[in-house]
């Protein structure tokens, strides 16, 4: 199970599309003469239309089973990904191509492979979705160094070419052959049951109950995180998207460029691991207000700063709040609104978690087309950031199955 879903999550859409973004821009710029606002309206169409597609994909995970949905998906947007090496001269045919990335690849999103973990592991949920999401961080560090490599060599085209047949041929085979739904699709027993444990926690604590998704949204716990996600998700995938771009404005060649938005998703992949490893063991939210609380001083940072070295640390910084989201949310959801609904409830927390997605990386663009420079939308991202630290430190203490009141 593990194999599939670090494979799955290294071979996403996120990773196909979010990540090698920005070193598109300049390529879509020489060769369209599109602004970099028009072209980052892809990625917001792509966004949104994720955000509308994600709540139906969590409901047919939900009643069909993971694996019937994500092998179809896998092969749909890995072809939609690839037909973008004919795309033409209309802003809008590149819009089309990335909308339908969207809504074919929903899911294939985490929020599968997460339902299927949370349903494998109990006792090392946090540890197994922490190892799931390390393979984004994977996908974070070779994605660019193979989207710039295959740019370099043949030039923009062949590197759309090159990302969908990955899709296809790399992550298809895989999720085919390895992913099941439960240990019961196989003929197994759980064997990560939590046991009987004599700590106690406060009576006030939140037990999981198999909320519905109505259910959910009348709770506190479901609107910290929904808000949190969003002011948290804007910052980061504004910089994100944006962040070769950045770097070309401060002087740096594309090379290094692409090497530094690799150490973002170097950044991630530990991150993820050590954020799994934590939230079996530390109450999750205080570990997600450490994490993005060391991104809001890089991105102070980032305003005025411009070493190398710098520059490097930040992108790890970065990368190990981007590294935190999806751990901290999928292992939150299970503990907080039960299992039975939680492919509903993961993807309307996602989609508000990619409310700022979509969000974040136009306003950034859009910013500095305004004013010549991204130091505005990096103190105001800054600030996002330690917004959301102060919405999770309201978050009740969960109850776990074993524990005594």
């Amino acid at each position: 199970m593990l194999t599939a879903a670090i494979t799955g999550a290294a071979i996403s859409p996120a990773t196909l599309v979010n990540i090698p973004f920005s070193l598109f821009i300049p390529a879509l710029e020489d060769e369209f003469g599109w602004s970099r606002t028009q072209i980052t309206g892809a990625l917001s169409t792509f966004i949104v239309l994720l955000i509308l597609a994600l709540p139906l994909a969590g409901r047919l995970v939900d009643r069909f089973g993971a694996r019937r949905i994500a092998v179809p998906s896998i092969l749909l947007y890995g072809l939609a990904i690839a037909s973008s090496a004919w795309l033409s001269g209309s802003i809008l045919h590149l819009y089309a191509i990335y909308g339908l990335i969207a809504v074919l690849g929903a899911g294939a999103q985490s929020l599968t492979f997460i339902k299927v973990l949370s349903v494998w592991f109990d006792r090392r949920r946090g540890l197994a979705i922490g190892a799931c999401m390390a393979g984004f961080g994977l996908g974070y560090v070779l994605v660019p160094l193979f989207t710039r490599a295959l740019i370099g060599a043949w030039g923009w085209r062949a590197a759309y070419a090159g990302l969908g047949a990955l899709a296809v041929l790399g992550a298809l085979p895989v999720i085919a052959m390895l992913l099941h739904d439960s240990p019961a699709a196989c003929g197994l027993a759980m064997r990560d049951a939590r046991p009987v444990s004599a700590t106690p926690v406060r009576a006030a604590a939140v037990r999981a109950a198999d909320l519905t998704l109505l259910e959910s949204a009348r709770t506190r716990e479901f609107w910290l995180l929904a808000i949190s996600f969003v002011l948290m998700s804007a910052a980061l995938n504004g910089v994100q998207s944006q962040w070769a771009a950045l770097l070309r404005d401060r002087g740096m060649d594309a090379a290094a460029a692409a090497y530094l938005l690799s150490a973002i998703g170097l950044g991630t992949f530990p991150g993820r691991l050590l954020v799994g490893f934590l939230i079996d063991r530390v109450f999750a939210p205080w570990v997600a207000i450490l994490c993005y609380a060391v991104s809001a001083v890089a991105l102070f940072w980032l305003v005025t700063g411009r070493s190398p070295a710098g520059t490097f640390l930040c992108a790890l910084a970065i990368g190990l709040s981007l590294g935190a989201e999806n751990d901290i949310l999928g292992y939150l959801v299970g503990r907080y609104f039960g299992l039975r609904r939680f492919g509903q409830i993961y993807g309307a927390l996602f989609s508000a978690y990619l409310v700022g997605a979509a969000a974040g990386p136009f306003l950034t663009a859009h910013a500095r087309q305004v004013s010549a420079s991204y130091a505005g939308a990096l103190r105001i991202g800054a600030c996002g950031v330690c917004a959301a630290c102060a919405l999770l430190a309201f978050l009740r203490r969960y109850r776990i199955p074993g524990e005594m009141t």
